[in-house]
């Protein structure tokens, strides 16, 4: 009997000790929680500024109305990691709506033009505009259209995926137009003219054929693009035609890609 009960005890023991291991594990391997930075009331001020105004999705409707330290009527109460500059930055901000408060994750692109741009939750892309103007096309496609628009006007690409070496990233690709295109959240962002291709820039009728000297003209341009003409990769920078819009050349002239980003 005395036997027994010492074997039930020294079972309970071993059984406690694997218990309390257990919750060691757990709470050594759990998710810890993240500590945001808070920013300052005269950072958050500043952006918020910077955003001011009525922001529109690709179809018109109205997603966003930023003023007064107010989203979509909403104080907002903080703010937390940005990163970037003032201009073109990221960050987290806090609104307190009537069932309580609420995080929104906005990433800003303001130049003070027609193609400044809010991402919200790095899902929708927003404008001041619903339709942004644009300074140059190929084959119909320009910055600010939708990829349902870009298949309206090409139709389904014939392949997708990475689009590398010429850019980085993902997109889709018409290997009979030698013409491919990137998005950013469904907005065309980058559009690439390969050579071969008989699709021109449709402002200045230029296209791989052409010399670097004929698009400095075209689109007066401070300096003739550098293209290198040996197996190097090595990138050239990106060059200014208007409308926060930028034409940058690949080895060879093998593409000219039309883009929204400076660098």
């Amino acid at each position: 009997m005395i036997e027994r009960e010492i074997t039930m005890i020294v079972q309970r023991r071993f059984l406690c000790t694997i218990l309390f291991a257990a919750v060691l594990l757990i709470g050594l391997f759990a998710p810890q929680p993240a500590h945001a930075a808070q920013m300052e009331q005269q950072s958050v001020t500043k952006v918020l500024n910077l955003m001011e105004g009525d922001w529109y999705d690709a179809v018109g409707n109205r997603v966003l109305q930023i003023g007064g330290g107010y989203i979509n009527g909403c104080r907002v109460l903080a703010a937390y990691d940005f990163a970037g500059g003032s201009s073109h930055g990221a960050g987290w901000f806090d609104i307190l709506e009537s069932t309580g408060s609420r995080s929104l994750y906005l990433t800003w692109d303001i130049r003070h033009a027609d193609t400044d741009s809010i991402k919200l939750n790095d899902h929708q892309m927003l404008h001041r505009t619903a339709k942004p103007p644009f300074n140059e096309s190929i084959a119909g496609i320009h910055h600010g259209m939708t990829s349902a628009e870009v298949t309206a006007t090409l139709g389904a690409p014939t392949q997708t995926g990475d689009l590398s070496p010429y850019v980085g990233t993902y997109g889709w690709y018409y290997p009979d137009l030698h013409i491919a295109v990137t998005f950013d959240e469904d907005i065309v962002d980058r559009i690439l003219l390969l050579k071969g291709s008989r699709a021109i820039l449709e402002r200045s009728g230029l296209n791989c054929e052409n010399a670097p000297y004929e698009f400095a003209q075209a689109y007066q341009m401070k300096h003739v693009p550098q293209v290198r003409y040996d197996d190097s990769n090595v990138f050239t920078g990106c060059h200014a035609i208007g409308g926060e819009e930028y034409l940058s050349f690949g080895n060879r002239m093998e593409y000219v890609m039309l883009s929204k980003y400076w660098n």
